[in-house]
């Protein structure tokens, strides 16, 4: 059965329900068709058709009806549908799923059925007994019909309590991949700022050693310097100390960005241990990861 007959049968039943249930009024028959016209153009398609059933009723204007039969046909055939189709892990089809549409409850149970949204980026959460939740967002566009989507579900891990009574446990989701990714982003910088630090520790500190054999020509006895010589001499202490500082700078974020980098692969129960060498002239890193 299409979508047009769908619409055409939901128009029928709600004719015969209508003597049920409380008529509107022609005043509210005329809010709820101008309301839906505003969530149509806010792209609020659900809640549009919502407003559209309403003025179908018996008691509003005839022409009125017909206007809003029409917008009725209109959605259903711009409102975007979708599919779930959930998984195990050993890829056995899963139905007792509930899904969660911006935090909003959709469906209590999955049944391969299509299932309209409104269009644009929504988050959709499947939450089931004995089963991890998961989350994925896609985006959906007008008239986009009987899109298919499959989720795979893993089961939640059992461990043995120390009673021996298996318990089951839920098993912490993984660190997103956007946030990983921001996180080694940041690693990266950590490690770029390291590696600059060392390239200016051993730059200075060369020139810091090219100044030192330098004055030792000058002041003799060394290290008794003439008053000339004081000039190179406090070029030296200068020098030595933006090499002592870019070492330093330069150890911290080395050591910095392993951790962030480390901290967040795929192995996190490895053990990364890391220590910095500082010489005159020389630096690095070494350790087990």
């Amino acid at each position: 059965m299409n979508r047009f007959a769908i619409s055409i049968l939901a128009v029928i039943l709600l004719g015969t329900s209508s003597a049920l249930a409380a008529e509107p009024t022609k005043d509210e028959c005329i809010a709820a068709n101008e309301s839906a016209q505003d969530l149509r153009q806010a792209g609020k398609l659900r809640e549009a058709r919502q407003k559209l059933t309403l003025c179908l009723a018996a008691s509003c204007p005839g022409v009125l009806r017909e206007d809003c039969a029409q917008r009725l046909t209109e959605i259903d055939k711009a409102m975007p549908a979708i599919v779930f189709e959930a998984k195990d892990g050993a890829g056995n089809d899963l139905s007792a799923v509930r899904v969660t549409m911006d935090g909003q409850p959709l469906v209590a149970r999955l049944d391969r059925s299509a299932i309209p949204v409104d269009p644009g980026r929504h988050t959709f959460a499947f939450e089931g007994a004995g089963l991890l939740r998961s989350e994925t967002t896609l985006a959906l566009q007008e008239g986009e019909m009987d899109r298919h989507q499959r989720v795979v579900l893993s089961a939640v891990v059992s461990s043995v309590a120390p009673g021996g009574a298996n318990s089951p446990q839920s098993v912490p989701p993984e660190t997103s991949p956007r946030h990983r990714h921001d996180i080694r982003a940041l690693a990266y910088v950590a490690l770029g700022v390291g590696a600059v630090g060392f390239a200016v520790g051993i730059g200075t500190g060369i020139a810091a050693g090219d100044k030192h054999a330098a004055l030792k020509g000058e002041c003799t006895p060394y290290p008794e310097c003439p008053s000339t010589a004081q000039g190179d001499l406090d070029g030296f202490h200068s020098l030595r100390t933006w090499s002592t500082a870019g070492y330093v700078v330069g150890a911290l974020g080395v050591v910095g960005g392993a951790v962030l980098w480390f901290a967040f692969a795929p192995h996190s129960s490895e053990v990364v241990t890391a220590h910095v060498w500082v010489g005159p002239t020389s630096a690095g890193l070494a350790g087990a990861f």
